[in-house]
This record gives structure tokens, sequence and C-alpha cells, in this order.
């Protein structure tokens, strides 16, 4: 990867992790008047505050948190960032997807707000691993029913990280760990060949701004690699947890953007790559082109400061655009309201890539070392980019 596609990239993924690390303290409050009145400079990165959110419609979801700390969106971003380097540098939508349900399902490490697309998705999951149980069960076999429950839990973990005869020779000695028998190895077989017959588990039918808030680590991993891998690989990760029809062209529109801030860095070159991808996405970045004469805060009450990402998208292209520095960029947008970690992966990641780290437009230093994460994060991208 050329040295400097290499450093936008870089700066791609940190611009997103500290975007939404810097909003999450005023995250979600819908009066844009009262977030100006409790933080009339410097909105960024404060600890959650109930009072804040009084008597004004908001909704306090991060009680547990505090400065520095990643939203749930900003969650999905360590899990990408873990998983692709856990899988070799390389996206895997199994590995992906039980990298999500290991991270904010029961057990996992995650303690906090669950959105709507995250549960449901978690949902989704379950019930696809009830149905592969159910669908075992009823294959011929003489033994206990337990082996057969073991075989299922061992061919769904096995299949997150191997395929083709690796899988099943893997699948086979895991058996023969507990049951050295032929017989019930053939079951296991049965069991595996059901499993990778059924349908995979898919995202929520869900249509906000979660679907896009894994994707800054992808994008810059494939950045400069073949255009199909890529298209495939980003729709991939945005249909794990959001299978909606308005959620994979929003994904393609921001992955594209995302592409081109890597690739060249330029702004306008940002603006038009997610034209002309549909004609919903092409409508309202055009809406959003058509008010750069405008303030933020009055375009993104324009277009809904809510979490869909209809309403997200066109904010924060408008504010890349108008934003004379990555500073601006994530004050503008704190201040703007609403879903303010929704638009800030997005937002971050685009003027992470065009400003850069530090001097007068960059992401500022002391920011950076803000981040709860910021020891993980900078390693992990400088692993992955490598």
């Amino acid at each position: 990867m050329p040295t400097d596609i290499a450093r936008r990239s870089r700066n791609l993924i940190i611009g997103a992790f500290v975007a939404d690390a810097a909003a999450m303290g005023l995250h979600w409050i819908y009066d844009q008047d009262h977030i100006r009145k409790i933080a009339p400079e410097k909105p960024e990165f404060r600890t959650p505050d109930a009072a804040n959110y009084a008597e004004v419609p908001s909704y306090f979801a991060h009680p547990m948190r505090n400065a520095g700390d990643p939203s749930q969106y900003g969650e999905q971003l360590l899990v990408m960032l873990r998983c692709l380097n856990a899988n070799n540098r390389s996206y895997n939508a199994a590995a992906y997807a039980a990298a999500f349900r290991a991270h904010f399902g029961y057990g996992g490490a995650y303690v906090g707000y669950i959105d709507h697309a995250t549960r449901a998705t978690l949902d989704n999951f379950r019930r696809t691993e009830e149905d592969a149980l159910q669908r075992a069960s009823a294959l011929p076999f003489d033994g206990a029913s337990s082996i057969t429950t073991a075989m299922v839990t061992k061919a769904m973990a096995l299949r997150t990280q191997y395929s083709g005869e690796t899988l099943r020779q893997k699948f086979e000695e895991a058996i023969r760990i507990t049951h050295n028998e032929d017989a019930v190895v053939a079951h296991g077989f049965a069991v595996l060949d059901e499993i990778l017959a059924a349908p995979a588990a898919h995202g929520a039918n869900d249509q906000q701004l979660p679907a896009i808030a894994k994707l800054p680590p992808l994008v810059a991993l494939l950045a400069q690699g073949d255009a199909e891998t890529f298209q495939q690989a980003t729709a991939s990760a945005v249909k794990t947890t959001s299978d909606h029809e308005r959620a994979a062209a929003f994904g393609q529109v921001c992955s594209a953007m995302m592409q081109a801030a890597c690739v060249s860095g330029d702004a306008d070159a940002i603006s038009q790559a997610g034209r002309t991808l549909t004609p919903e996405t092409d409508a309202l970045l055009a809406d959003a082109l058509g008010r750069l004469e405008e303030d933020n805060t009055a375009v993104t009450r324009h277009f809904g400061m809510a979490c869909d990402l209809n309403y997200g998208v066109p904010s924060v292209l408008h504010n890349v655009l108008t934003a004379p520095n990555y500073t601006e960029a994530v004050r503008r947008n704190i201040y703007a309201g609403g879903d303010t970690c929704g638009r800030a992966i997005l937002l971050g990641a685009l003027a992470g890539a065009v400003h850069g780290i530090g001097g007068e437009s960059g992401i500022p230093q002391a920011w950076i070392d803000q981040l709860t994460h910021a020891e993980e994060l900078i390693t992990g991208v400088d692993h992955l980019l490598g």
C-alpha cells in the first residue's frame, strides 16, 4: 500500500474512534439550543451526566460510561478491528458474526446500551442456532441427544474459523476427543452438512446508523484491493447486523466515500464517490450538496437528528465539505444533536483521512490520548495496515 494511502487509511480508523468517543458524553440529546447552553465551548469528551438530559427531548443511554469511552457504535469498531487482526488481516463473514456475538451477547465483554440492530441480530443468531439443533435432532441417530447437541456446538464454532476439507478434518478431530467411534463421526458429518446447507444467520431488519459503524477498519484494509472483494466484504459486514435494503444501499455509499478518502484524501472525490449509486441516496446527497452555504446544525435538523441512515449520512457529507478542520467537524456534529455517535463514525473517518493527525487541522493528539482504548487502537491499526 503506498505510503500516503496507508497514512490516510490509518487516520480514517483513528478518526472514527476519536469522533465517537468525543460525542458520547452528549449522545442523544435532541435539543440543539440546550446543548449549546450546557456546553458553550469544548463539548467533546464529557462523562455522561443525567442532569444534562433532564426536561429536554433526550435519551440517557450511557450512565456507566466515562469520558474517553466509546459508545456502542465505537464498540462495533473495536470488534471489527480485533476480528480482522485475529484472522490474519482478512475478512471472514462467519468469524465476524461470531466475534460480534461473543462481544455483545450473553457472557460477552460489552456492558452497556444495546441498540435495536444489535439486539435483533443477537436474537437472530440465537434462533439460527436453535433451528440448527432442531434439524440435527431430526437426523437418525441411536446415541444420546446430548451428543447431537455437542455436535451442533462444535460445528457452529469451527465453521467460523475453517472451511472445506480443513473444516471437516478439524471437526472430526474435535469429535474423536470424546467419542472415538466411526458411527458417531459419521453422524457428526451429517450434522455438519445439515448446518452448512442451512441459511446463515442474518442481521436485523434495521435501516439505522449501526449498519455502517463497523466499516472503517474493513474499508481501510481493502481500499486498494480488488473491487469485487471490497464490495462483497463491506456488503457482508453491513448485512451481518442490518439486513435491510436501505442499509445495503447506504453501506455501499458510505464504503465508497471512505474508500475515496483513503485513496485520494480529497473532499470533492469523497462527495462524488457516493453519488449515482441509488436514486434515493443520490437525491439525499444532492440535497446536502445544495445546502453548503447553510449551517450544519440547520442542515442536520432539516434531514433529521435521529438514527436513520437517510438522516445521518447527508448531514455527515455536508459537515465534511464545510468544516475547516477535524476539531470543528466533530464539534459541529455534537452541537447538531440527536444521534451524534451514529454520525460520528462516518464523519470522524472521513475527516480523519482528509485532515490527518496534528497540526492546525488534524485530529488533536490530545484527543487520541484521551481514548480509553488508545493503546489497543494504535497497536491494532498499525498491525492491520503494517
